[in-house]
């Protein structure tokens, strides 16, 4: 079999196969008696499972029915589901898929590879950044945790909270450790830090280095366009969402904190409510304008390449581009001085009708198999589709068929539809080169 016919069968189809694997075993390995202080049916465990490795968070049964080795499994998936589908699509791109000339140059460029093939160094690249920032994570958290309990104890809560941060997961492991959490603002800024650095990406993040490394030596590095827009967008992202947590929170569910903590505690929900979900008040507690908000920014979500889930600011700002492109009547879709490649536009507008079109036809199945209201359910589906984990309380309450759905949709969200599309996909169209059918065109409006 050679790699133009494995390019075919192998890409979508490994990371989809890769994750049901890891869940299947995650789902086996807490079945076992030492994982479980109580019994829980196996549907219950491969919630479980999808939702740590989806790094989404939301759970049908307590975190705290697992013993410390079913907490230790928890946490290898969260790691695995955060690191490992980054590391893995990489890797198989690398060996399986065939890019073009161009592609390999701007991949080159980008990541200052001698090839796209010679992956191995920015694996390792992404290997060593994580587990230093997971590292500093477990540094600073370590002393706090250690004020009040038995080090053995911190250390493990320690750990355990900066991968889940970091992965963008945020799954804490009791109602003790968010009382604690909430009680300590320096845990909520080192969790804040984590969870941004995160959902930053790996690709920015070695531009970023790179452009450091190249003031040291005196030589010019221009940012590549995605990384320009992964830090603008970004940073827009997060002020405006602080902005609008601030003003339609303020006399409602920050109405008892202090001007200063008003304004810490925006800042860290507009950090973490796009993609992690570790919030310091409930959900049912805020404002109904303020958790559609909340949905629609976990739905845009985060960087590509990073442990964050969503569309990804990328894709938002191609979408932004061609509907300014359509309004001033050009014929192609550019950002800030560069021409978006037409097949990337394709792949965006597919991005965002495939999110919506599976959003849609999930609540409308929820809606119609569960007792709760549209907006339970609505928080529900997005909260599962966009790995955010947050709920209006109703998942342990699920049936058979919405704890399917839910999971299936976590998997969605976490891979994204496009790629399941693809790896779906039972035979490639190979048109001829240069053909097309004749141009016709049809009322829009």
């Amino acid at each position: 079999m050679g790699i133009r016919k494995l390019a075919h069968i192998f890409p979508g189809r490994v990371i989809l196969f890769s994750i049901f694997l890891t869940i299947v075993a995650g789902a086996l390995l807490l079945s076992l008696p030492i994982a479980r202080i109580i019994d829980v049916s196996f549907i219950d465990l491969l919630f479980t499972a999808t939702s740590a490795t989806c790094v989404t968070g939301l759970f049908t049964i307590p975190i705290g029915s697992f013993t410390m080795f079913g907490k230790c499994v928890i946490l290898m998936l969260i790691q695995i589901g955060g690191l490992g589908l980054i590391t893995m699509t990489l890797f198989v791109m690398s060996l399986f898929i065939d890019l073009g000339l161009a592609t390999q140059l701007v991949a080159g460029k980008i990541l200052e590879l001698e090839t796209w093939k010679n992956i191995k160094q920015f694996i390792l690249f992404i290997i060593v950044m994580t587990l230093t920032f997971e590292l500093i994570g477990i540094l600073c958290m370590f002393p706090i945790f250690a004020t009040t309990l038995p080090y053995p104890k911190a250390l493990f809560l320690a750990t355990f909270h900066s991968v889940s941060s970091f992965c963008n997961a945020g799954i804490t492991l009791g109602d003790f450790d968010i009382q604690f959490i909430n009680a300590h603002a320096s845990i909520l800024a080192i969790i804040a830090f984590l969870v941004f650095s995160g959902g930053f990406g790996f690709i920015t993040w070695h531009e970023i280095l790179l452009y450091f490394k190249s003031r040291n030596q005196k030589r010019r590095h221009n940012f590549s366009l995605h990384t320009k827009i992964v830090i603008y967008g970004l940073i827009a992202t997060i002020i405006t969402f602080a902005l609008v947590f601030f003003v339609l929170e303020y006399n409602h569910a920050l109405s008892k904190q202090s001007f200063i903590q008003k304004i810490f505690s925006s800042l860290f929900h507009a950090i973490t409510l796009r993609s992690a979900g570790p919030a310091t008040m409930p959900l049912e507690s805020l404002h109904v304008a303020t958790i559609f908000f909340i949905m629609i920014m976990a739905f845009i979500g985060s960087a590509p390449g990073s442990t964050g889930s969503g569309i990804k600011i990328t894709t938002l700002a191609v979408f932004l581009a061609t509907i300014k492109t359509a309004i001033r009547g050009r014929t192609s879709v550019e950002i800030r001085g560069r021409t978006i490649a037409t097949e990337q536009v394709y792949k965006a507008m597919a991005i965002i009708a495939l999110s919506i079109g599976w959003i849609v036809f999930t609540t409308m199945c929820l809606l119609i198999t569960e007792h709760h209201t549209f907006m339970d359910i609505f928080v529900e589906v997005i909260s599962g589709f966009t790995n955010l984990g947050l709920s209006m309380g109703i998942t342990p309450y699920l049936s058979l068929i919405g704890k399917l759905l839910i999971m299936l949709s976590m998997i969605i969200g976490r891979i994204g539809s496009l790629t399941l599309i693809l790896a779906l996909k039972l035979k490639t169209n190979n048109e001829p080169a240069g053909f097309s059918y004749p141009e016709e065109r049809v009322m829009l409006s």
